[in-house]
């Protein structure tokens, strides 16, 4: 009975040792992009690591424009996925500062007034991310939709939340234990039989 007590818990180590690792991983642009009048502008980020999504934030620390219902805001994934963020609000107010999309916000982009600080839920859902890879290239797009108005850029960052799908190797000291384990299991089978 010890063994296989031991052989359980030789294993439960190994597993353990393969299980996939959660990280939050912040990532972010400070490269000013002119906000032309109805134009439109991209802005990235590249992410060079694996990281299987579970959730994903958007922060614009600071969009400056004279008038916020000019703009059509969007975050496209490496996979090409787009979410909506921010459809034309805010009316004759200005800008994003500190500006927060998070599904689990309590107020809606929609619901809200300009100038835009603070967190609020996008006019799309950032969980359609949620499952997909994100290494590559993330792409802010602003689009200036209406003439006479227009703005700048100025920087804006992710939040990426999820697991590593690469696995952690065991040290060949816990391989070996696991093989001693299971041929002790064997061993205590045999004799009962």
């Amino acid at each position: 009975m010890n063994i296989q007590r031991l052989a359980l818990a030789a294993v439960t180590a190994a597993t353990a040792a393969f299980s996939a690792q959660a990280a939050v991983v912040t990532l972010s642009n400070s490269t000013p992009v002119t906000v032309c009048d109805m134009c439109v502008v991209n802005s990235t980020i590249t992410y060079d690591s694996h990281l299987l999504l579970d959730d994903v934030n958007v922060s614009i620390f600071n969009l400056r424009h004279t008038w916020d219902s000019d703009l059509v805001i969007q975050l496209i994934s490496p996979t090409g996925t787009q979410v909506m963020l921010s459809n034309r609000r805010g009316a004759s107010g200005e800008n994003y500062i500190n500006t927060v999309f998070d599904d689990e916000a309590t107020q809606s982009i929609a619901a809200a007034r300009a100038p835009f600080t603070g967190s609020f839920r996008p006019d799309a859902l950032l969980s359609a991310f949620d499952g997909q890879d994100a290494f590559g290239t993330w792409t802010l797009r602003v689009s200036d939709v209406t003439a006479f108005d227009n703005g700048r850029l100025n920087s804006w960052g992710l939040s990426l939340s999820g697991v590593s799908p690469t696995q952690n190797v065991p040290e060949p000291a816990s391989l070996a234990l696991v093989g001693i384990a299971l041929a002790g299991v064997g061993l205590a089978r045999r004799r009962k039989a």
